[in-house]
């Protein structure tokens, strides 16, 4: 397995919210403020360095968020079913179909490409898409072994989606803008619920769903390095399916 730098711990706010949809949508979100050493069941301190100033900067720098409407744009997109598929939930959706209609069969990671290969012709794609499409599911292919050996992911199971770190990043998007000043927590809680709605839909536990994000977030920041970007979202995996106190042990996934 993996080794990891950081020692992190579950922390709540005991004034927050244990039990139903605010908590469940707020789990959902975790990953982030555990790794960040910050509470997991509370709109403020998912991340226990920053203030106000910090979260103010964060969305202008990272998310170019500077106001109320920007920061409930970006919200809507992230929660959100209709999106256009990006190259990285292309690939998934190929594989989750093949396996489909071959199911209880394992997985042949070699047919990948030829899948791709299919999809691109029935397209007409331009031809420069082929190899980006078939280094995107190399790479899936690289983490989904790395995270099965690092207790991740189940062994011969496969990441159906990546929707998790959308729905995780909405959960954290809507307490840094209430502690930016844009945005009032009863707009923010509205968001997080929906993120948590929209989180049962797409898995069926919270292991699934914690793979989905983990998988999703070093995709989207580690370019293979197995860094923090990865390193930190295993290490939250696990302090959360392991903690007693942890929601992922104490919530049902479906409420």
């Amino acid at each position: 397995m993996g080794l990891f730098t950081r020692k992190l711990r579950l922390l709540s706010d005991p004034q927050g919210v244990f039990q139903g949809p605010p908590a469940h949508a707020f789990a959902c979100g975790a990953h982030m403020p555990v790794a960040g050493r910050g509470v997991w069941n509370a709109l403020h301190s998912a991340c226990a360095c920053c203030d106000a100033d910090d979260n103010r900067a964060k969305l202008r720098d990272s998310w170019g968020i500077t106001d109320t409407p920007g920061w409930e744009q970006a919200l809507s997109s992230l929660v959100s079913d209709d999106r256009s598929p990006d190259p990285l939930a292309l690939v998934l959706d190929l594989r989750a179909r093949e396996a489909a209609r071959l199911p209880g069969a394992p997985f042949d990671a070699g047919s990948w490409p030829e899948l791709i290969g299919r999809w691109c012709w029935a397209q007409g794609a331009d031809p420069s898409v082929y190899p980006s499409l078939v280094d995107t599911a190399a790479r899936v292919w690289e983490y989904e072994e790395r995270m099965a050996e690092d207790g991740v992911l189940p062994r011969g199971t496969l990441v159906r989606t990546v929707r998790a770190y959308d729905l995780g990043r909405a959960v954290n998007l809507a307490r840094w803008g209430v502690s930016a000043g844009h945005g009032d927590p009863e707009t923010a809680l509205r968001y997080v619920l929906r993120a948590g709605a929209a989180s049962m839909r797409h898995y069926g536990s919270w292991e699934e769903m914690s793979a989905g994000f983990v998988l999703g977030r070093a995709m989207a920041f580690d370019e293979g390095r197995f860094g923090p970007y990865y390193t930190d979202s295993v290490a939250a995996h696990r302090v959360l399916t392991t903690d007693p106190l942890s929601p992922w042990r104490n919530l049902p996934w479906h409420m």
